[in-house]
């Protein structure tokens, strides 16, 4: 007759891992709920930061246990008027006319924004940038000048000129400003500055 080794009752019992499944699903539950405005942005990243480094099934529960539950759709892209947004997708869009202020959001997406051709009132224009595990790419035209107020975490902003101004006196030369505003989080956003534009808006050749 075998008897079972005795149980150190100091060791404490593991707990199942998270499977990569469960992961995706209150990550996918977060992100409808945050587009439904049941979270706001902050809380939305607490949750799903916290969501990423959960150790078991019930740490990962409690983070989606007040919220809705039910039926979550694969994608869901929103825009009203003077913003832009798209979650678990991608959408490439261009304007004419820029708003004094815009708001630019991508949760587990990528927003393209092609403002090239679009007119800019005089002054100043902001542009509010608030990504999550997604990516932002806008063109701006040449005649616009940009201010950064972007704050970053573990993700990248950065705005350039396509081709590189040739002088100071060209890089300056700008009759409206472009202010960004916002955060992005495990993420990356670009603003292009179109210097090989045309007086019609088009591409110069060569």
């Amino acid at each position: 007759m075998t008897t079972d080794p005795p149980v150190d009752p100091n060791v404490p019992t593991l707990a199942p891992p998270v499977s990569p499944a469960a992961r995706e699903r209150a990550i996918a539950l977060l992100t409808e709920r945050y587009a439904q405005d049941h979270l706001t942005l902050d809380e939305f990243e607490r949750r799903a930061t916290a969501a990423y480094a959960a150790r078991s099934p019930d740490e990962l529960a409690l983070l989606t246990a007040d919220l809705p539950q039910g039926e979550v759709p694969a994608a869901r892209a929103s825009l009203p008027a003077g913003n832009v947004g798209v979650v678990l997708g991608s959408i490439v869009r261009d304007m004419h006319a820029v708003p004094r202020a815009l708001d630019v959001r991508t949760v587990l997406g990528n927003v393209e924004l092609d403002l090239t051709h679009a007119s800019f009132a005089a002054g100043l224009t902001e542009i509010s940038l608030h990504a999550f595990m997604g990516n932002i790419e806008i063109q701006l035209p040449p005649h616009v000048g940009v201010e950064d107020h972007v704050s970053t975490v573990l993700g990248s902003f950065e705005y350039r000129r396509h081709p590189r101004a040739s002088s100071w006196v060209e890089s300056s030369n700008v009759g409206s400003v472009v202010r960004f505003t916002g955060r992005v989080t495990m993420s990356s956003a670009e603003v292009v500055i179109r210097n090989d534009l045309g007086s019609d808006g088009q591409l110069l050749d060569g």
